[in-house]
């Protein structure tokens, strides 16, 4: 697998697709840490029904490039969509079929995309889907937030 340099390509990306990225992956985590409470059986895991709810409104948005918000819907760039899919296939190959090369390089791209991203664009877009978003309960993006700020200190490691 052909390592590609993952900083180099997100930090190009214009301040605008790096916000709404900043919203994209605040709702992918949260809904992530919202399905492994919800299979791990932990105490504050939501209700089957508000789990598969979080799950079709975040994968609907990952799939279709599109977060609808109140009255807007928030579209990406066809680079930023496509660079994206390209991590997605990285996750999918790494994390779902077992492939360790593609694993790897998923770490480094989402690394190098949340670093790109940067804390301050990540705790704006936690107040827009808070005051925007209805699909996830609001105290989940304290969970997704809280799972992002770990991955990156562990990642500087």
């Amino acid at each position: 697998m052909k390592r590609r340099n993952w900083h180099s390509l997100f930090s190009q990306l214009p301040d605008i697709e790096l916000e709404k990225l900043a919203v994209l992956r605040l709702l992918e985590c949260s809904n992530g840490v919202i399905q492994h409470q919800f299979r791990d059986g932990h105490d504050d895991a939501l209700s089957p029904e508000e789990t598969r709810e979080a799950m079709a409104f975040s994968m609907h948005c990952i799939k279709t490039m599109e977060i609808p918000l109140g009255d807007e819907v928030i579209r990406f760039n066809e680079e930023t969509a496509d660079l994206f899919q390209d991590v997605r296939t990285l996750y999918v190959n790494g994390m779902k079929r077992n492939d360790p090369a593609a694993r790897e390089e998923f770490f480094l791209a989402s690394s190098a995309n949340l670093q790109a991203i940067g804390l301050a664009r990540l705790e704006q877009a936690k107040r827009r889907l808070f005051n925007d978003c209805y699909e996830l309960p609001v105290h989940t993006l304290d969970w997704g937030l809280d799972y992002i700020k770990g991955f990156l200190a562990s990642s500087r490691r």
